[in-house]
């Protein structure tokens, strides 16, 4: 399946939902490797003494905007706008949103993974594993992308669709086969967990 044909298909959920987060960076998630078998147990732990809540770090608020598009605000981050038919769409392992910001490039993921999460996390709503990476951009980096800093976060644009994978092209085919970003892909990045509110 290319990446337009997902707009053919229909799926009864396009939402994400309201997510509280759990930062794993750092303490399981090395950007390298996961320790899921000490993430996995540090969760079931928390949820079983039924104090995941003082582990919450941020909060993703879901809102639909129209009908190809949904608005994900990241606390500590601002609003990214996702097309909704790549939520929950099986054939895509993951949603993604842009922001150009300070001259600083930032790429949301979140993964349509909740199947998996549910068969190791014993919680009664979603899960799903989410990441931000942080692009922080040279002159000609910026240059390169500065078209698209007001565009990529006017999500009610009729355009935005074109405007989205104008610039994911642009991301993935231009800025990251650079020698530069084939060496240090990005600056820094956020691994979180999220989980839905129940």
């Amino acid at each position: 399946m290319g990446i337009f044909d997902v707009f053919k298909s229909k799926t009864v959920v396009k939402e994400i939902g309201n997510l509280n987060c759990v930062n794993i960076g750092g303490k399981f998630d090395t950007g390298h490797k996961v320790d899921n078998k000490a993430l996995f147990k540090y969760l079931n732990d928390h949820i079983k003494k039924k104090t995941l809540k003082k582990e919450y770090s941020t909060t993703i608020k879901d809102k639909v905007i129209s009908d190809t598009i949904n608005e994900v605000k990241v606390l500590s981050a601002g609003s990214f706008f996702v097309p909704r038919n790549f939520i929950n769409e099986k054939d895509y392992e993951k949603i993604m949103g842009f922001r150009i910001i300070d001259k600083s490039l930032i790429i949301l993921n979140i993964k349509n993974d909740q199947d998996w999460w549910s068969k190791k996390i014993d919680y009664e709503e979603e899960i799903r594993s989410i990441s931000m990476q942080m692009i922080e951009l040279d002159s000609e980096e910026y240059k390169l992308l500065k078209p698209f800093e007001k565009k990529i976060a006017q999500g009610k644009n009729k355009q935005f669709l074109d405007i989205y994978f104008e610039l994911y092209e642009l991301i993935f085919q231009g800025l990251f086969k650079t020698d530069k970003r084939k060496k240090y892909p990005i600056n820094s990045f956020v691994s979180l967990v999220g989980f839905r509110e129940v």
